[in-house]
């Protein structure tokens, strides 16, 4: 079967369909207010000075 503007067209319509459906559960699954920062975890790397880097 040979590939169509209009087969083409369709896929991106379900496809960005499929993407706002899926945005909007997510959004309404989430709680109303973000989760309160710990001082505990660690998400990121740590730095170190620049001075230390030219060692």
């Amino acid at each position: 079967m040979p590939d169509t503007k209009l087969g083409r067209e369709r896929k991106k319509r379900g496809k960005r369909r499929q993407l706002e459906s899926h945005l909007t559960r997510r959004e309404l699954e989430a709680a109303d207010e973000p989760p309160k920062p710990s001082v505990d975890e660690v998400d990121g790397e740590f730095l170190t000075e620049p001075a230390k880097l030219h060692d």
